[in-house]
């Protein structure tokens, strides 16, 4: 059966490359748009925004979207199923021998120094040359288009029409070109421009910080993405980079069509298994059915089609846990606010303060004003990108702490409320529906309008549908499994009036719910695993930054260095907010890092509840073999004839005389069984023993990969209340040395707002 099943996957995947060969284009992933027969080729729509999405899903080159078919998702499933742990070591049983390299979350030294280089250098002179040289003619020419150094083809930049070429070359390029004049010649001809030499070099450092953050994002990048960049397109587009930005992307993944469920696929692969095997046994059978019909992404369904009716796949949770995570935006709280306008007021300070000074903002002469222009514009521009990583790095801690207490929620009775993990398979995430809702307002607003002028009545319209291709049309098989599915009858959503009455609870005594919640977590702790290095690396970025600011505040203060006042609001400013967004980040790190503990522990009071329920199976089961009477169950194990009031209140019982066995499982739950013989005791004890040696593995697996192997990091070390106290005793520290240094030096500001001491003779 097994070579059967690999000449099955083999002759799917061969087909596909026939047909694709057909075509003359690259693989195609087709994607319905519901649960009927028919097909929306949305990744090669004209325009993906009629489908709420803000880029469409690469479909074109070598870097397409690696989607495997349902057939073969099925048949991997099917041959997993036979062997439950084949799901923690799917290469093995599944006998891939593709050697994933673009699997690898590797920090890549050389094109981090590389990137460093290429984004310092000016655009258009700099950066081409030094492509030439590194690169070759060829692959510089792609090159020079994808990262936008000198970009002069439109076939590299699809996303309307290619205007952000035009763009570029109208705006960003002179903006760069200011920037680099205002910034070397403020710090080379600072006395001849009458600049304060401190105001360009806070510039530069922030610009060189902006730059590392860039080249993290592409020493993170796979060996095949770095190939893609340097390729001919449509090997990589500009899709392609909007996903992988952070601020794009990463920010709203929800807008970028097939994103989360790649990251998902990826993260499986990553930790070699697969969640579409293991399976949740749910009790609640009116719960099980509403997940197992529920309208979601075909590929994360409950129902896989191999578990039982009382299952629900894993796959199917923990999609609908990242889902409704990382649907949200940034909260416009105090952190968002600060991200907005902290950018504009750090760029603004030194320049305010020479108006106030009776002086020019921006210098008399020319060649001062293209300097002072320069310097402000850089001050924006890399301030407000900073900020805008800082915190997106933030929140998206935040989100990975939400999806990670959904897991957590699920296994503490009462459970967790269906209404607060299930999303619409629709949803685009909550700043896209927002903007989608209104636009769908306003074209029925118009076209009411224009139908009440015209007949006074709105007729509906039928648009014929175009014949379906032989390749496109579903089976009759697969169309009644996708139409019915395990309910019999419509697809459940989260309009369904029974959804908001009802949770879903998730007993980690049964062995296959502890296997399939530990590989859950493992794969929520993957997802985004390449994005989420590089959020952690950001916010040492910004730590370096302020770190750098405050020595070099100090450095002027203690060595009496000449200096504009104006410079030194900016850097107190500048460096107090970054402080804040870096304290933030490592306080939601911390936080995240804590949920290994409360996790732990969850398995831990599981252990200690069987161990006991066995002690005292063990104690009765002895005495029955001796010919004695059970004693008489405490009201602390009794979990019989009572109500759920008598038994937290620890009233009497309601039986009549001591049951034969105490109880085997939690109180609180319904129809608790009572085994009466000894082969039902028996065989309740074996699967006890079962799930406690699952429940300790689970442990002790959980406590070395995410406390000792892959903790979560910030700023290269351990995320812990010691790091937050740690940043906090230093930034004090050298704040406390600049003020000592400001007081003691008998400093003092001219008219002019510069600096004057008593050796100067003023």
């Amino acid at each position: 059966p097994l070579t059967i099943e690999t000449e099955d996957v083999s002759t799917v995947q061969s087909k596909e490359k026939d047909k694709d060969a057909k075509e003359g284009e690259s693989t195609t992933v087709r994607r319905r748009s519901n649960f009927t027969a028919g097909t929306v080729d949305t990744a090669n729509s004209s325009n993906p925004e009629q489908h709420g999405y803000t880029t469409a899903l690469p479909t074109e080159g070598k870097m397409a979207s690696r989607r495997r078919s349902r057939d073969e998702q099925h048949l991997d499933i099917k041959k997993l199923k036979s062997n439950i742990s084949g799901a923690t070591s799917v290469r093995k049983h599944l006998k891939v021998e593709d050697d994933d390299l673009h699997l690898q979350n590797k920090f890549n030294k050389k094109e981090f120094f590389t990137s460093m280089i290429y984004e310092t250098l000016p655009p258009v002179f700099g950066s081409p040359l030094l492509a030439l040289a590194l690169e070759g003619p060829t692959r510089a020419y792609h090159f020079m288009n994808h990262r936008l150094f000198l970009p002069v083809d439109t076939s590299y930049q699809k996303t309307n029409g290619g205007a952000i070429i035009y763009i570029w070359w109208i705006v960003m390029i002179p903006i760069f070109m200011v920037i680099h004049c205002g910034l070397w010649g403020g710090i080379f001809f600072s006395e001849q421009l009458n600049i304060d030499i401190f105001e360009p070099i806070m510039a530069l450092l922030a610009f060189l910080c902006r730059n590392s953050i860039l080249s993290i994002k592409y020493a993170y990048y796979s060996d095949e993405e770095l190939e893609g960049v340097r390729s001919a397109a449509p090997d990589w587009t500009d899709a392609h980079q909007f996903r992988k930005l952070i601020g794009n992307g990463w920010r709203y993944p929800l807008e970028h069509e097939g994103l989360v469920e790649e990251e998902l696929n990826l993260a499986q692969q990553l930790i070699d298994v697969h969640l579409g095997a293991p399976s949740f046994k749910v009790e609640d059978k009116e719960v099980a059915k509403f997940l197992r019909s529920f309208d979601c992404h075909p590929d994360f369904a409950a129902d896989n089609h191999h578990n039982d009716p009382n299952e629900v796949s894993a796959a199917f949770l923990v999609h609908q846990f990242i889902r409704m995570s990382f649907k949200d935006d940034i909260p416009f709280g105090i952190n968002a606010k600060i991200a907005n306008f902290a950018p504009l007021v750090c760029a603004l300070a030194p320049n305010l303060v020479r108006l106030s000074k009776d002086q020019w903002a921006f210098g008399e002469t020319h060649v001062e004003k293209l300097c002072h222009s320069g310097i402000f514009i850089a001050r924006f521009m890399f301030f407000a990108q900073l900020f805008i990583f800082g915190y997106i790095a933030v929140h998206d801690f935040m989100r990975r702490r939400n999806a990670m207490k959904l897991l957590g929620r699920m296994t503490c009775y009462p459970g967790i409320r269906l209404e607060d993990f299930l999303t619409s398979k629709d949803t685009r995430g909550e700043k896209k529906d927002k903007e989608l809702a209104k636009k769908k307002a306003k074209e029925e607003a118009k076209k009411a309008k224009e139908a009440k002028k015209t007949l006074g009545k709105i007729y509906a319209q039928e648009v014929p549908l175009e014949p379906l291709r032989e390749e496109d049309k579903v089976t009759e098989d697969e169309s009644k499994d996708l139409e019915q599915g395990d309910a019999g009858g419509k697809k459940t959503t989260v309009n369904s009036p029974e959804l908001k009455s009802m949770r879903l609870y998730i007993d980690l005594r049964e062995g296959s719910n502890a296997f399939s919640w530990v590989l859950s977590r493992r794969a929520v702790k993957a997802f985004g695993m390449g994005y989420f290095s590089r959020v952690q690396a950001y916010i040492g970025v910004l730590f370096v930054w302020a770190i750098c600011a405050m020595i070099i505040l100090n450095g002027i203060f203690w060595s009496s260095q000449h200096h504009n006042v104006g410079t030194i609001y900016y850097m107190v400013f500048a460096v107090f907010t970054v402080s804040i967004c870096v304290l933030t980040a490592i306080a939601e790190a911390t936080k995240l890092q804590e949920l290994v503990t409360i996790h732990r522990m969850i398995l831990k009071n599981e252990i200690f509840a069987i161990d006991q329920t066995l002690s005292d199976n063990a104690q009765i089961e002895d005495r029955r073999k001796r010919g004695l009477t059970p004693p008489a169950p405490t009201t602390a194990n009794v979990s019989g004839d009572r109500s759920l009031d008598d038994r937290l209140k620890g009233g009497p019982a309601l039986m009549k005389g001591p049951p034969a066995v105490l109880p085997l499982l939690s109180p609180f739950r319904k129809n608790t069984p009572k085994p009466q013989t000894f082969q039902e005791l028996t065989e309740t004890r074996e699967r006890l023993e079962h799930s406690k040696r699952i429940l300790k593995t689970a442990d002790d697996l959980i406590g070395y990969q995410e406390e000792i192997h892959m903790p979560v990091n910030v700023m290269g070390v351990h995320a812990t209340n010691g790091v937050y106290n740690s940043t906090i005793g230093i930034l004090l520290t050298l704040a406390f040395l600049a003020v000592e240094g400001f007081s003691s030096g008998g400093l003092k500001y001219n008219g002019a707002g510069w600096a004057t001491y008593p050796e100067d003779g003023a």
